[in-house]
Protein backbone atom coordinates (compact mmCIF):
# COMPACT_ATOMS: atom_id res chain seq x y z
CA UNK A 1 0.00 0.00 0.00
CA UNK A 2 1.36 3.44 -0.96
CA UNK A 3 0.21 6.95 -0.18
CA UNK A 4 1.44 10.50 -0.39
CA UNK A 5 2.51 11.88 2.97
CA UNK A 6 0.17 14.58 4.21
CA UNK A 7 1.51 18.14 4.46
CA UNK A 8 3.06 18.77 7.85
CA UNK A 9 3.96 15.10 8.44
CA UNK A 10 6.92 14.88 10.83
CA UNK A 11 9.58 12.53 9.54
CA UNK A 12 11.94 10.53 11.73
CA UNK A 13 15.24 12.19 12.66
CA UNK A 14 17.41 9.46 11.10
CA UNK A 15 17.26 9.77 7.31
CA UNK A 16 19.36 7.57 5.09
CA UNK A 17 19.86 7.70 1.30
CA UNK A 18 18.50 4.64 -0.43
CA UNK A 19 16.48 3.01 -3.17
CA UNK A 20 13.20 1.08 -3.08
CA UNK A 21 12.01 -1.29 -5.81
CA UNK A 22 8.27 -1.93 -5.65
CA UNK A 23 6.60 -5.15 -6.78
CA UNK A 24 5.09 -3.35 -9.79
CA UNK A 25 8.59 -2.45 -11.04
CA UNK A 26 8.51 1.19 -9.91
CA UNK A 27 11.74 2.59 -8.45
CA UNK A 28 11.81 5.19 -5.65
CA UNK A 29 14.99 6.96 -4.56
CA UNK A 30 15.67 9.50 -1.83
CA UNK A 31 16.10 9.84 1.91
CA UNK A 32 14.46 6.96 3.81
CA UNK A 33 13.28 7.22 7.41
CA UNK A 34 10.95 5.59 9.94
CA UNK A 35 7.96 7.06 11.74
CA UNK A 36 9.26 8.96 14.80
CA UNK A 37 9.49 6.66 17.81
CA UNK A 38 9.04 3.47 15.75
CA UNK A 39 11.58 0.76 14.99
CA UNK A 40 11.92 -2.28 12.75
CA UNK A 41 10.84 -5.48 14.47
CA UNK A 42 11.34 -8.93 13.00
CA UNK A 43 9.53 -12.09 14.13
CA UNK A 44 12.02 -14.95 13.71
CA UNK A 45 10.99 -18.63 13.62
CA UNK A 46 7.72 -17.82 15.36
CA UNK A 47 9.51 -17.60 18.72
CA UNK A 48 11.89 -14.62 18.76
CA UNK A 49 11.10 -10.94 18.28
CA UNK A 50 14.09 -8.79 17.43
CA UNK A 51 14.24 -4.99 17.26
CA UNK A 52 16.63 -3.85 14.52
CA UNK A 53 18.83 -0.78 14.60
CA UNK A 54 17.68 1.16 11.53
CA UNK A 55 21.13 2.68 10.98
CA UNK A 56 22.73 -0.78 10.78
CA UNK A 57 20.38 -2.12 8.09
CA UNK A 58 22.11 -2.58 4.74
CA UNK A 59 19.32 -4.19 2.71
CA UNK A 60 15.79 -5.58 3.11
CA UNK A 61 14.20 -8.05 0.71
CA UNK A 62 10.52 -8.96 0.82
CA UNK A 63 9.23 -11.96 -1.13
CA UNK A 64 6.01 -14.01 -1.09
CA UNK A 65 6.31 -16.86 1.40
CA UNK A 66 2.77 -18.07 0.82
CA UNK A 67 0.44 -16.78 -1.83
CA UNK A 68 -2.85 -18.08 -3.16
CA UNK A 69 -5.70 -16.97 -5.32
CA UNK A 70 -9.06 -17.56 -3.64
CA UNK A 71 -12.69 -17.10 -4.61
CA UNK A 72 -15.98 -17.17 -2.77
CA UNK A 73 -17.84 -20.49 -2.99
CA UNK A 74 -20.73 -22.49 -1.62
CA UNK A 75 -21.76 -26.15 -1.67
CA UNK A 76 -24.28 -26.91 -4.41
CA UNK A 77 -26.16 -29.38 -2.22
CA UNK A 78 -26.07 -30.26 1.46
CA UNK A 79 -23.86 -33.29 2.09
CA UNK A 80 -22.22 -33.02 -1.35
CA UNK A 81 -18.64 -31.93 -2.11
CA UNK A 82 -19.42 -30.09 -5.34
CA UNK A 83 -18.92 -26.33 -5.04
CA UNK A 84 -20.20 -23.30 -6.94
CA UNK A 85 -17.83 -20.34 -7.27
CA UNK A 86 -19.02 -16.73 -7.22
CA UNK A 87 -17.51 -13.27 -7.55
CA UNK A 88 -14.00 -12.41 -8.74
CA UNK A 89 -10.81 -14.08 -7.42
CA UNK A 90 -8.47 -12.21 -5.08
CA UNK A 91 -4.98 -12.71 -3.65
CA UNK A 92 -3.90 -13.56 -0.12
CA UNK A 93 -0.16 -13.13 0.48
CA UNK A 94 2.26 -13.71 3.39
CA UNK A 95 5.63 -11.99 2.99
CA UNK A 96 9.02 -13.25 4.17
CA UNK A 97 11.62 -10.59 4.98
CA UNK A 98 15.38 -11.10 4.67
CA UNK A 99 17.39 -8.36 6.39
CA UNK A 100 21.13 -7.77 5.88
CA UNK A 101 22.91 -5.89 8.68
CA UNK A 102 26.29 -4.19 8.84
CA UNK A 103 28.87 -6.65 10.08
CA UNK A 104 27.69 -9.55 7.92
CA UNK A 105 24.62 -10.66 9.91
CA UNK A 106 21.59 -11.90 7.97
CA UNK A 107 18.14 -12.44 9.49
CA UNK A 108 14.94 -13.88 8.02
CA UNK A 109 11.40 -13.72 9.36
CA UNK A 110 8.21 -11.69 9.25
CA UNK A 111 8.37 -7.93 9.76
CA UNK A 112 5.82 -6.26 11.95
CA UNK A 113 3.93 -3.83 9.70
CA UNK A 114 6.13 -0.73 9.49
CA UNK A 115 5.88 2.64 7.72
CA UNK A 116 8.81 4.11 5.79
CA UNK A 117 8.98 7.66 4.43
CA UNK A 118 10.91 8.42 1.25
CA UNK A 119 11.80 12.04 0.55
CA UNK A 120 12.45 12.84 -3.11
CA UNK A 121 13.32 16.52 -3.28
CA UNK A 122 10.37 18.39 -1.82
CA UNK A 123 8.05 15.40 -2.02
CA UNK A 124 7.57 12.66 0.58
CA UNK A 125 5.96 9.29 -0.04
CA UNK A 126 4.78 6.79 2.51
CA UNK A 127 5.63 3.13 1.89
CA UNK A 128 4.27 0.37 4.11
CA UNK A 129 6.32 -2.75 4.84
CA UNK A 130 3.54 -5.31 5.31
CA UNK A 131 3.63 -8.75 6.89
CA UNK A 132 0.46 -9.87 5.08
CA UNK A 133 -1.71 -8.63 2.23
CA UNK A 134 -5.29 -9.42 1.27
CA UNK A 135 -6.65 -8.08 -1.98
CA UNK A 136 -10.13 -7.11 -2.97
CA UNK A 137 -12.07 -9.09 -5.56
CA UNK A 138 -10.49 -8.72 -9.00
CA UNK A 139 -7.52 -6.63 -7.81
CA UNK A 140 -4.18 -7.21 -9.51
CA UNK A 141 -0.59 -6.15 -8.82
CA UNK A 142 -1.33 -2.49 -9.53
CA UNK A 143 -3.47 -2.44 -6.37
CA UNK A 144 -1.62 -4.97 -4.19
CA UNK A 145 1.89 -3.49 -4.16
CA UNK A 146 4.70 -4.18 -1.70
CA UNK A 147 8.33 -2.97 -1.51
CA UNK A 148 10.34 -5.94 -2.81
CA UNK A 149 13.84 -4.55 -2.32
CA UNK A 150 15.16 -1.75 -0.11
CA UNK A 151 18.85 -0.87 -0.32
CA UNK A 152 20.74 1.85 1.54
CA UNK A 153 23.58 3.67 -0.18
CA UNK A 154 25.32 5.44 2.71
CA UNK A 155 28.48 4.36 4.49
CA UNK A 156 27.19 1.11 6.02
CA UNK A 157 29.64 -1.70 5.31
CA UNK A 158 28.51 -3.90 2.43
CA UNK A 159 27.15 -7.23 3.60
CA UNK A 160 25.09 -8.60 0.73
CA UNK A 161 25.97 -12.10 -0.37
CA UNK A 162 27.27 -12.22 -3.91
CA UNK A 163 27.65 -14.88 -6.57
CA UNK A 164 30.11 -15.11 -9.45
CA UNK A 165 28.45 -15.87 -12.79
CA UNK A 166 30.35 -17.12 -15.83
CA UNK A 167 28.75 -16.80 -19.27
CA UNK A 168 29.97 -19.02 -22.08
CA UNK A 169 28.36 -17.38 -25.08
CA UNK A 170 29.67 -16.65 -28.58
CA UNK A 171 29.95 -12.95 -29.38
CA UNK A 172 29.99 -11.84 -25.74
CA UNK A 173 31.87 -8.55 -25.79
CA UNK A 174 33.59 -6.52 -23.12
CA UNK A 175 30.73 -4.01 -23.15
CA UNK A 176 28.04 -6.60 -22.46
CA UNK A 177 25.64 -5.94 -19.57
CA UNK A 178 23.96 -8.58 -17.41
CA UNK A 179 20.67 -8.26 -15.52
CA UNK A 180 18.71 -10.80 -13.51
CA UNK A 181 15.35 -11.03 -11.72
CA UNK A 182 14.52 -13.42 -8.89
CA UNK A 183 11.55 -15.73 -9.22
CA UNK A 184 8.72 -14.69 -6.91
CA UNK A 185 9.38 -11.09 -5.88
CA UNK A 186 11.03 -10.24 -9.25
CA UNK A 187 13.52 -7.86 -7.69
CA UNK A 188 16.51 -6.87 -9.77
CA UNK A 189 19.95 -8.38 -9.28
CA UNK A 190 22.27 -5.87 -10.96
CA UNK A 191 25.36 -7.43 -12.48
CA UNK A 192 28.82 -5.87 -12.54
CA UNK A 193 31.97 -7.10 -14.25
CA UNK A 194 34.15 -9.41 -12.16
CA UNK A 195 37.44 -8.84 -14.00
CA UNK A 196 37.76 -12.14 -15.85
CA UNK A 197 36.27 -12.19 -19.38
CA UNK A 198 32.65 -13.31 -19.36
CA UNK A 199 32.36 -13.23 -15.55
CA UNK A 200 30.03 -11.03 -13.51
CA UNK A 201 29.21 -10.49 -9.84
CA UNK A 202 25.55 -10.36 -8.78
CA UNK A 203 23.72 -10.24 -5.44
CA UNK A 204 22.78 -13.75 -4.36
CA UNK A 205 19.22 -14.87 -5.25
CA UNK A 206 19.15 -16.52 -1.78
CA UNK A 207 18.20 -19.97 -2.99
CA UNK A 208 15.67 -18.87 -5.58
CA UNK A 209 15.85 -19.38 -9.34
CA UNK A 210 16.55 -16.31 -11.43
CA UNK A 211 15.75 -14.98 -14.87
CA UNK A 212 18.86 -13.85 -16.75
CA UNK A 213 19.38 -11.51 -19.73
CA UNK A 214 22.48 -10.17 -21.52
CA UNK A 215 22.63 -6.97 -23.55
CA UNK A 216 25.35 -6.39 -26.14
CA UNK A 217 25.01 -3.19 -28.21
CA UNK A 218 21.46 -3.21 -29.61
CA UNK A 219 20.84 -6.92 -29.06
CA UNK A 220 19.41 -8.65 -25.98
CA UNK A 221 19.59 -12.37 -25.25
CA UNK A 222 17.07 -13.49 -22.62
CA UNK A 223 17.17 -16.86 -20.89
CA UNK A 224 13.90 -18.70 -21.58
CA UNK A 225 12.66 -22.23 -22.34
CA UNK A 226 12.79 -23.31 -25.96
CA UNK A 227 8.99 -23.29 -26.35
CA UNK A 228 5.95 -21.83 -24.57
CA UNK A 229 2.78 -23.85 -24.12
CA UNK A 230 0.10 -22.44 -26.45
CA UNK A 231 -2.62 -22.55 -23.76
CA UNK A 232 -0.55 -20.39 -21.41
CA UNK A 233 0.31 -17.96 -24.22
CA UNK A 234 -3.39 -17.55 -24.93
CA UNK A 235 -4.26 -17.01 -21.26
CA UNK A 236 -1.66 -14.25 -20.94
CA UNK A 237 -2.67 -12.59 -24.25
CA UNK A 238 -6.28 -12.52 -23.10
CA UNK A 239 -5.37 -10.86 -19.79
CA UNK A 240 -2.70 -8.40 -20.99
CA UNK A 241 -5.24 -5.56 -21.37
CA UNK A 242 -5.64 -5.74 -17.57
CA UNK A 243 -1.94 -4.95 -17.09
CA UNK A 244 -2.47 -1.20 -17.21
CA UNK A 245 0.64 0.81 -17.94
CA UNK A 246 2.02 3.69 -19.99
CA UNK A 247 3.04 1.54 -22.98
CA UNK A 248 0.95 1.09 -26.10
CA UNK A 249 3.12 -1.43 -28.00
CA UNK A 250 3.45 -4.77 -26.18
CA UNK A 251 5.32 -7.72 -27.68
CA UNK A 252 4.75 -11.02 -25.86
CA UNK A 253 7.96 -13.05 -26.24
CA UNK A 254 7.34 -16.09 -24.07
CA UNK A 255 5.44 -17.65 -21.17
CA UNK A 256 6.56 -20.29 -18.66
CA UNK A 257 4.75 -22.01 -15.81
CA UNK A 258 6.12 -22.54 -12.30
CA UNK A 259 3.80 -25.39 -11.33
CA UNK A 260 4.81 -25.82 -7.63
CA UNK A 261 3.91 -22.18 -6.91
CA UNK A 262 1.13 -21.91 -9.53
CA UNK A 263 2.78 -18.87 -11.15
CA UNK A 264 2.81 -17.94 -14.82
CA UNK A 265 5.73 -15.77 -15.96
CA UNK A 266 5.52 -13.79 -19.18
CA UNK A 267 8.40 -12.00 -20.93
CA UNK A 268 7.43 -8.82 -22.80
CA UNK A 269 9.11 -5.98 -24.63
CA UNK A 270 7.17 -2.77 -24.01
CA UNK A 271 7.47 0.39 -26.08
CA UNK A 272 5.71 3.75 -26.08
CA UNK A 273 4.98 4.56 -29.71
CA UNK A 274 2.49 7.39 -29.06
CA UNK A 275 3.11 10.93 -27.81
CA UNK A 276 4.77 11.48 -24.43
CA UNK A 277 5.34 14.49 -22.19
CA UNK A 278 9.13 14.11 -22.42
CA UNK A 279 11.18 16.86 -24.03
CA UNK A 280 14.37 16.72 -26.05
CA UNK A 281 15.62 14.26 -28.65
CA UNK A 282 14.73 11.13 -26.66
CA UNK A 283 11.05 10.85 -25.85
CA UNK A 284 10.02 7.18 -26.32
CA UNK A 285 10.63 4.80 -23.35
CA UNK A 286 10.97 1.03 -23.68
CA UNK A 287 11.27 -1.85 -21.20
CA UNK A 288 12.10 -5.56 -21.20
CA UNK A 289 9.93 -6.86 -18.36
CA UNK A 290 8.64 -10.03 -16.76
CA UNK A 291 5.07 -10.13 -15.44
CA UNK A 292 4.12 -12.72 -12.82
CA UNK A 293 0.53 -14.00 -12.87
CA UNK A 294 -1.09 -16.07 -10.13
CA UNK A 295 -2.76 -19.01 -11.87
CA UNK A 296 -5.62 -21.23 -10.74
CA UNK A 297 -5.36 -24.49 -12.72
CA UNK A 298 -8.92 -25.48 -11.77
CA UNK A 299 -10.63 -22.38 -13.16
CA UNK A 300 -7.88 -21.34 -15.64
CA UNK A 301 -8.07 -17.80 -14.22
CA UNK A 302 -5.11 -15.52 -13.52
CA UNK A 303 -4.38 -12.36 -11.54
CA UNK A 304 -1.41 -10.10 -12.17
CA UNK A 305 0.81 -10.50 -9.08
CA UNK A 306 4.08 -8.70 -9.86
CA UNK A 307 6.34 -7.00 -12.38
CA UNK A 308 10.12 -6.76 -12.77
CA UNK A 309 12.35 -4.97 -15.29
CA UNK A 310 15.47 -6.46 -16.87
CA UNK A 311 16.47 -3.57 -19.14
CA UNK A 312 15.04 -0.14 -19.91
CA UNK A 313 15.82 2.92 -22.01
CA UNK A 314 14.51 6.03 -23.79
CA UNK A 315 14.82 6.38 -27.56
CA UNK A 316 14.41 9.06 -30.24
CA UNK A 317 11.09 8.86 -32.06
CA UNK A 318 12.59 7.23 -35.16
CA UNK A 319 14.43 4.42 -33.33
CA UNK A 320 13.11 1.03 -32.26
CA UNK A 321 13.92 -0.93 -29.08
CA UNK A 322 16.72 -3.53 -29.07
CA UNK A 323 16.03 -6.84 -30.77
CA UNK A 324 15.33 -9.56 -28.21
CA UNK A 325 16.13 -13.24 -28.77
CA UNK A 326 15.30 -16.12 -26.45
CA UNK A 327 18.06 -18.49 -25.36
CA UNK A 328 17.56 -21.82 -23.56
CA UNK A 329 21.32 -21.66 -22.82
CA UNK A 330 20.67 -18.84 -20.33
CA UNK A 331 17.67 -20.56 -18.74
CA UNK A 332 18.16 -21.38 -15.04
CA UNK A 333 21.90 -20.81 -14.51
CA UNK A 334 23.43 -23.74 -12.63
CA UNK A 335 25.77 -23.71 -9.67
CA UNK A 336 29.12 -25.50 -9.95
CA UNK A 337 31.00 -25.22 -6.67
CA UNK A 338 31.45 -21.52 -5.92
CA UNK A 339 30.68 -20.54 -9.51
CA UNK A 340 27.38 -20.12 -11.36
CA UNK A 341 27.47 -21.04 -15.04
CA UNK A 342 25.22 -20.22 -17.99
CA UNK A 343 25.86 -21.35 -21.55
CA UNK A 344 27.04 -24.55 -23.21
Amino acid sequence: MLALAMPGTTLAAAKRPGRVQLSNGEILQGLISLTPGEDLRLHIDGTQIRALDFERVREIRLAPAQEKMVQKWRFLEAGQTRKALSGQPYLIRDLLATVFLAGGEKLAGHLYTTVLYIEEGEKARKVILPAKQRGKEGENANALIFPALITFTDAVAGTEETIRLRLSLPGLGGQSEVAALTWGALFTLEGRKAGAPGEFLLPSPLGRDMFLAVRTANQILAGWPAASEPRFLEIVRTNLPNAEDFFDDRKLLGVCYDEPNQDLYSLLELYRAGPTTMEGDKTQPWRLVILRWKYDPETQRVLLAGRGCLFRGILPKAEKPPAVSLSPLLWKPRKQGDLWVAGP
